[in-house]
């Protein structure tokens, strides 16, 4: 009978290490999108659309082009964004297709401008549902702000892991002159992006996730007819579990910049 106990203890610690192990994977796939992009208002690859073609911070003709390139630790990634003249609805709201390519290939990209106001429309994994994600105003003074809850559950077998944050995004600096690789920009927005009141809850049986304190440097900086011209993206997230063996998990570990090279808009 002893040795039965023992059996169904050690089946029983085995789940829970592989529920564990199923809920990292999960973690670093939807904790970093969320967080990686998520806040993210700052994608590198932010772009805008309006009826007329142009807007304060973007030029929009068919056949415009933006190439950049993306340094972090593993060296330097480039890419192209390019102008389309596919639109589609999303939630009532008419978004340009623009199309993106890297050494690895291309997707769609879709982007929108209503006014003063800049979005995004994203899936940030397959295992996340798509969302408007408002990165910029372009009418409003340094130092204001605007925020946009987070929120995604995902089902691990038969439980449930739940992600939450804000997103909140500021103007930091207006009318300003930056120079990247060689051209300056005037009349340049700063926006920083901060995630905060991060959370993780679960109700996996003897599991208690917790965010640590989040170190981050998220900056984005606009130009008039050219959207993006700079990202500085620096984000550690660890959570820690109250599972002994797996004490903390680095879910997002990222240093990188995102820089303008050149453009092509007619």
């Amino acid at each position: 009978m002893e040795r039965e106990d023992t059996t169904k203890n050690l089946i029983s610690k085995e789940k829970i290490l592989l529920l564990h192990s199923k809920t990292n994977k999960f973690m670093k796939k939807a904790l970093f999108a969320s967080l990686f992009m998520a806040f993210l208002a700052v994608s590198c690859k932010k772009a805008t659309v309006t009826p007329n073609g142009s807007s304060s911070f973007m030029s929009f003709t068919a056949g415009s082009s933006w190439n950049y390139k993306t340094t972090d630790s593993t060296g330097e990634t480039p890419y192209t964004l390019t102008f389309t003249n596919v639109d589609s609805t999303f939630n009532g709201r008419t978004y340009h297709v623009f199309t993106y390519q890297d050494a690895n290939g291309s997707n769609s990209e879709y982007y929108s401008n209503s006014g003063s106001e800049y979005y995004q429309y994203t899936q940030l994994t397959a295992q996340l549902d798509p969302f408007e994600l408002k990165y910029l105003v372009d009418n409003v003074n340094a130092g204001t702000s605007w925020t946009q809850p987070f929120a995604t559950t995902q089902v691990i077998q038969t439980y449930t892991v739940a992600l939450n944050a804000t997103i909140e995004n500021t103007i930091t600096e207006k009318g300003n002159s930056i120079t990247v690789n060689g051209t300056t920009y005037n009349n340049v927005i700063k926006v920083t992006t901060k995630i905060t009141n991060p959370s993780v809850t679960s109700n996996i049986p003897f599991v208690t996730l917790t965010v640590q304190p989040i170190t981050q440097n998220i900056v984005a900086y606009y130009a008039p007819k050219y959207g993006l011209v700079k990202r500085i993206f620096q984000l550690k997230v660890d959570v820690t579990s109250s599972l002994p063996i797996v004490p903390t998990t680095n879910v997002v570990n990222n240093n990188s910049t995102t820089e303008l090279i050149s453009s092509n808009i007619p």
